[in-house]
């Protein structure tokens, strides 16, 4: 047996944790970094996908950058992130990014895509859009797919976050017994098949809507994107 043959092996056997980081990234600045960082140290991740949204559905009278600008700024974001990965989920077979997607199928995508033995799919969201949840697409399905990290801001409290979550949905009392239990104290609840998990202290003042203002005008956006991404506002003349 070669070793490339006997790696392939030891990866079927390993369970994955596979990370999804959706979002307009209009354009991806250092909140939404931070927020990764801090997921993937509490968790471990093998890989977080950032996954630009094609046309999100609630925002669908926002006017965006096209697909392929906002696509090449993540890939660009994520140079020096080995295991962060830029996704071409929502792209669509022309690349245009033109077709409405669902979170729900997004999801499903990835299942089919990572579905060993205990591989575990999950799935970060703003404290804000979890609260919106019951609004998505198939949003009682969704919950069922994958766990959720949801990365917390001041003021929201972990009650109004389960307050979202049908009765009905709710599973498990009691701890885990497999390697999730190491993250108990994070749990906002636990359902059936998967949890939801709050991602604390990640809160940050950088707004997308802030960079693109401050690009408009003309003004420094340093420091709010990263170095490459913002040689790549500036050469390609986004948000003027």
């Amino acid at each position: 047996m070669t070793t490339a043959q006997a790696q392939r092996i030891a990866a079927k056997h390993h369970p994955r944790r596979i990370a999804l980081f959706g979002g307009s990234f209009d354009p991806i600045h250092s909140g939404h970094l931070a927020v990764a960082r801090a997921a993937d140290r509490r968790f471990n991740f093998d890989e977080i996908h950032f996954v630009p949204a094609s046309r999100p559905p609630h925002k669908l009278k926002q006017h965006l950058a096209p697909f392929p600008h906002r696509f090449a700024m993540v890939a660009l974001a994520l140079t020096e992130h080995p295991h962060f990965v830029p996704s071409v989920a929502e792209a669509g077979e022309d690349f245009s990014g033109a077709q409405l997607h669902y979170s729900v199928d997004t999801v499903r995508y990835f299942r089919h895509a990572y579905h060993g033995h205990g591989d575990r799919i999950y799935f970060i969201v703003g404290a804000d859009a979890f609260l919106d949840i019951p609004m998505w697409k198939e949003y009682e399905a969704l919950l069922g797919l994958c766990d959720f990290i949801v990365a917390n801001r001041p003021g929201i409290r972990a009650e109004a976050l389960r307050l979202v979550i049908p009765p009905e949905l709710m599973g498990r009392d009691g701890k885990r017994k497999d390697s999730e239990a190491v993250h108990e104290s994070s749990v906002v609840a636990h359902l059936y098949r998967t949890s939801v998990y709050l991602l604390e202290n990640v809160a940050s003042e950088v707004s997308a809507t802030d960079i693109r203002r401050r690009a408009h005008r003309g003004q420094s956006i340093h420091g709010l994107v990263t170095s490459r991404v913002e040689e790549y506002i500036l050469k390609q003349g986004l948000y003027r």
